[in-house]
């Protein structure tokens, strides 16, 4: 999430010692002890944000969804409340961001996190996708935002073995980012001269036919690779981009078996 800086950032020190020597639940309460609605905000973003990513502190998953949950359902609820439009829509967008963060963190496709993801992992990944799909329709996002849900909607599937799932999330997510490349004028079939988020879903979407027991997607997902790989081998604002797809087919066809 693109934020500006927290205006309560003197309290994360105090916050990151509660979490460490007491605990998430007990971060939890102090925090919902504060009456103030601006700083319950900013304070279960900060805690939400450095904890996810484990700035400065030993998290697990579990800890990661309470206090993303937390969070969540902070700027739902003060959404809900509120009677000013745009005021409203910013603190529905805030719940939406969440969202997505949460189940985007939770997806079982990122090599540098290898804590084991299980069935209540991969349901609260769901939850927030479907969340943020419905929410995005409120908001009245683009074709990015809608993609990037789906696919994290797919990655959940997947982790569940529910491959038909997936592959109707995937085709999705794939629609999509080719309705935004269409808007855009781009190329709209994977390949290296295709945006990320069309190879990203055509991948996704190829992995998740071969799994479902479709044995043709198999060339097809290694195509997306090699799109990706061909990206990655030169220099540029795309070879980032390129390598974390890579990486997300390579794990993902690593960690996620047909069952």
């Amino acid at each position: 999430m693109n934020q500006p800086r927290n205006q309560f950032e003197d309290r994360w020190p105090a916050l990151q010692e509660m979490y460490s020597t007491q605990g998430v639940a007990e971060l939890l309460r102090f925090i919902d002890g504060h009456d103030d609605l601006l700083e319950r905000r900013s304070m279960f973003l900060m805690a939400s944000q450095r904890i996810s990513s484990g700035q400065g502190v030993s998290r697990t998953l579990d800890d990661m969804i309470q206090v993303s949950r937390a969070a969540i359902d902070e700027f739902a609820s003060q959404s809900e409340a509120q009677s000013d439009p745009d005021e409203k829509e910013r603190r529905l967008d805030g719940a939406n961001m969440l969202s997505y963060n949460l189940a985007a963190d939770l997806a079982p496709c990122w090599p540098e996190d290898e804590e084991p993801r299980l069935e209540r992992h991969f349901r609260e990944g769901i939850r927030c996708a479907t969340d943020c799909l419905r929410w995005r329709e409120e908001l009245s996002k683009g074709p990015v935002p809608f993609s990037i849900a789906w696919w994290a909607l797919g990655a959940h599937r997947c982790g569940l073995s529910d491959w038909a799932g997936a592959c109707e999330a995937f085709q999705s997510s794939l629609d999509a980012a080719k309705d935004h490349a269409s808007e855009m004028n781009e190329v709209t079939e994977a390949g290296p001269g295709a945006s990320f988020s069309i190879n990203i879903a055509t991948g996704w979407l190829e992995f998740a036919r071969w799994r479902n027991g479709d044995e043709s997607s198999y060339d097809r997902f290694l195509k997306v690779v090699s799109a990706f790989s061909q990206v990655a081998s030169q220099q540029g604002d795309l070879q980032d981009d390129a390598l974390q797809g890579i990486q997300q087919l390579e794990t993902a066809a690593t960690r996620l078996k047909a069952r």
